[in-house]
């Protein structure tokens, strides 16, 4: 096959470890706030996309740098920078405050947080290191086949069950 196949379908992985680790962290967050469990995805899977998408953008951006706390440093201030015009978007856009900081510390007119930037910062740092790594000797392992077909089962699988889900009455 095709190294091109490969590299989508990694990409594709990338895409679900990083939706579902961002979904879990938000049900921890409202967990560990407010002692609720609420279901932060916007699909009906444990998946948060927007997590998914920002990683594949600082893993193009950071994916040759070495030095964790480069990547931590990047990663922080790029987050905080998206996480804010995004905020603006759709307050000013559509009318819609999706959070807030306000209860949290070092929250800037509850739009942003620095504890929330460093916790996107280190998370980024740590998927670079802990979880790209194993990821990326799969899909150049023998195995890569198997893993891509794999890959592929479950993305289409999501797909189906989100549609099957959005239309059932």
């Amino acid at each position: 096959m095709p190294k091109q196949y490969y590299s989508i379908t990694k990409y594709i992985l990338l895409f679900f470890l990083a939706s579902f680790m961002g979904w879990l962290y938000e049900v921890l967050c409202v967990y560990v706030m407010f002692g609720v469990y609420v279901d932060r995805g916007v699909l009906h899977l444990p998946a948060c996309p927007i997590y998914g998408f920002g990683m594949l953008f600082l893993y193009a951006a950071f994916h040759k740098v070495k030095n964790p706390l480069i990547i931590f440093a990047g990663s922080t201030l790029i987050s905080t920078i998206i996480e804010y015009a995004a905020y603006e978007i759709l307050y000013y856009g559509f009318n819609l405050v999706l959070w807030s900081y306000e209860p949290w510390p070092l929250n800037y007119k509850g739009k942003i947080s620095l504890i929330s930037s460093c916790l996107f910062g280190l998370m980024t740092a740590l998927f670079m290191k802990l979880i790209i790594p194993p990821v990326e000797k799969l899909f150049d392992s023998k195995a890569r086949k198997y893993v891509s077909a794999a890959v592929l089962v479950l993305f289409a699988f999501c797909i189906g069950w989100e549609i099957y889900c959005s239309f059932r009455i």
